[in-house]
């Protein structure tokens, strides 16, 4: 009996992490769509902020990993006088998505500030795999 409720806990404590680090498909941007954008001379860019300790995106600004409290305020601040429906793009890509602190901790920032068109680059696996080598442009 202690086995299966300590079973049951620890299944109850992934599901609950599953869910509260999931994304809406309308929140999450394709590598490969970002990076036609910023190839592209006559699209309007989105403004990509790298939250994590992952190298550069073409065109990114800086803060560090957002689950850092000094970042977290210089996200605020960087994005404080945006217009809410401003074209905005966060990533990390330290880790998977799904287990991403940065991401998560960015996501609460954007929506606690009223942002309503940002996206979150969809990098199921890592920078690596998901942005570097599939030669997408970096710094």
């Amino acid at each position: 009996m202690k086995r299966k409720i300590i079973f049951l806990l620890g299944l109850s404590t992934m599901l609950f992490l599953i869910w509260c680090f999931s994304y809406p498909a309308d929140k999450l941007l394709a590598p490969v769509k970002l990076a036609e954008i910023i190839k592209d001379p006559k699209v309007t860019k989105p403004y990509i902020i790298n939250v994590g300790p992952t190298p550069m995106i073409k065109g990114a600004k800086y803060i560090g990993a957002a689950e850092d409290p000094a970042n977290k305020e210089k996200l605020k601040t960087m994005v404080k006088d945006f217009p809410k429906n401003k074209d905005i793009v966060l990533y990390c890509g330290c880790c998977k998505l799904e287990d991403c602190w940065n991401i998560h901790e960015a996501d609460k920032i954007m929506t606690s500030m009223g942002f309503t068109n940002y996206k979150i680059l969809n990098m199921p696996e890592d920078f690596t795999v998901d942005w570097h080598n599939k030669g997408y442009p970096i710094e």
